[in-house]
């Protein structure tokens, strides 16, 4: 499957149903059950969007992630990258492939408290695979426009990003004070972190928005080199791949490897 037949696969009519089938063949909707009976007042996961990330995660073959936000899908992003260690492990002959941080998510928030939460739920055999990142979010520009950044990101090249953070209320100005997104309800959330790592990410990189589409299009609007934008009204997300010919025969070899048949023309000979 492509990038929108994974967007679009569970958002129709029977997504529902369908997550929850695909979540449970793949053991992970028992965690996802237990970890949301755990905290009172936790809003319910949506079956959806994780099977959904599990589903790209998988099929994509991804080796790292960065995740601005935690929670349920840090545990189902977790589950899936180790299932792709397990696959690359078991190759007898293995592509030529350059990753520093391999089967990690690294997971940015400025809360102490989810973070500890969703840390207390990972699976003792995904332990290794979630590094955590505590850090504030202030307001700030980008090219003159209002938006906002996290503090520190950490030194990782992902070739998949998911954009589920900060909440509105986490914004803060750089003196530490209320910025005015939080004061001010009707200001959606403007997150300027992937224009800034724009530069540095690879051909095929992915990008999976969860809702927030003023924010899926304002990256849209400053990004510049040739992404694919895919938005899906059913499931609320836009889902972003850079589709740019491979840097070299590393990057192209790798391209191969976590394609496959779902290589595009941007990537061949």
């Amino acid at each position: 499957m492509n990038i929108q037949e994974i967007v679009s696969l569970f958002s129709g009519p029977n997504g529902e149903n369908k997550a929850r089938e695909y979540l449970e063949s793949n053991n992970v909707l028992p965690l996802i059950l237990q970890e949301s009976q755990q905290i009172e007042g936790r809003i319910s996961p949506d079956l959806r969007d994780l099977a959904r990330l599990h589903a790209t995660i998988r099929a994509r073959k991804i080796f790292t992630i960065l995740e601005f936000g935690i929670g349920y899908s840090t545990i189902v992003m977790a589950k899936a990258l180790k299932k792709n260690q397990e696959d690359w492990d078991e190759l007898e002959k293995k592509p030529l492939v350059r990753k520093s941080t391999p089967f990690e998510v690294h997971c940015v928030d400025a809360s102490t408290k989810w973070i500890d939460v969703t840390l207390n739920g990972i699976p003792p055999d995904c332990k290794h695979i979630v590094k955590t990142h505590e850090t504030k979010v202030n307001s700030g520009l980008f090219s003159g426009r209002s938006c906002h950044f996290y503090n520190q990101i950490p030194n990782v090249i992902p070739d998949f990003i998911y954009l589920d953070a900060p909440h509105p209320n986490h914004v803060r100005k750089r003196d530490g004070k209320n910025s005015k997104w939080s004061k001010n309800k009707d200001r959606v959330i403007m997150s300027g972190d992937l224009l800034r790592m724009e530069p540095v990410l690879l051909p095929g990189a992915c990008i999976l928005v969860d809702g927030r589409t003023a924010n899926a299009r304002f990256l849209k609007h400053f990004f510049y080199r040739n992404w694919s934008f895919i938005r899906d009204e059913n499931g609320d997300v836009t889902a972003m791949e850079l589709q740019e010919k491979p840097l070299g025969d590393i990057n192209k070899s790798t391209l191969k490897y976590t394609l496959g048949k779902r290589i595009t023309e941007w990537v061949k000979e």
